[in-house]
């Protein structure tokens, strides 16, 4: 049996319900004007007409971060995709992560997950977390996870800005870096994982 839509006979309950059926059909269609660049070794998507300014910037640090990598014996997958979330609904539905993380790596997918280009630019941290999340995409297999960040931290040029976490252990380290509760922690455990790395430097 066929189902049909019975037409209100009143006009305003008809304009009621023409608005209705329209923003039923076209609420989805404007959800995400999701676009796409490419450049060698690398698909970005994205949503925001804004964030489309800031594309050549982006393939400039992918692309020269591909380069740096492989200088260092470490190879990226040979095609990258960067998604770039119009807002951080669409973010933290996509990756699970509270909003305080920037962005994720994905070496399942050979993806990064980024907030609005925006956010990044407006703590002047776009080159550095790019070249960071492309670090975890081609770092060894095994690694711990305080090694992958800590490393992921100096390949992409930032330092610590928080105190190290003083007398914990690598179990514990490893939980507060796969689940920070909040940033200061994160930043504390970030800083731990950079200074740890120092003695593999030595």
């Amino acid at each position: 049996m066929k189902a049909f839509l019975s037409l209100p006979r009143s006009p305003l309950p008809l304009l009621v319900w023409l608005t209705a059926v329209w923003l039923t059909v076209l609420t989805p269609a404007l959800a995400q004007n999701w676009q796409t660049a490419q450049a060698p070794g690398f698909v970005v998507r994205y949503a925001g007409g804004a964030d489309a300014l800031h594309l050549p910037e982006v393939f400039r640090v992918l692309q020269k971060a591909r380069q740096d990598l492989k200088s260092q014996g470490l190879a990226l997958p040979p095609t990258v995709r960067v998604v770039i979330h119009p807002n951080l609904k669409s973010y933290t539905a996509a990756t699970g992560l509270p909003w305080f993380i920037l962005s994720a790596a994905n070496r399942s997918k050979n993806q990064i997950d980024s907030q609005r280009l925006r956010v990044l630019l407006e703590r002047g941290t776009l080159e550095r977390t790019l070249r960071h999340e492309l670090f975890h995409l081609a770092q060894p297999e095994g690694w711990p996870r305080w090694k992958a960040e800590g490393m992921a931290m100096r390949f992409a040029g930032e330092q610590p800005v928080a105190r190290p976490l003083e007398a914990i252990t690598e179990a514990e380290l490893e939980r507060l870096l796969a689940n920070p509760p909040d940033p200061t922690t994160l930043r504390r455990a970030m800083a731990t994982a950079y200074r740890w790395t120092s003695r593999l430097q030595q």
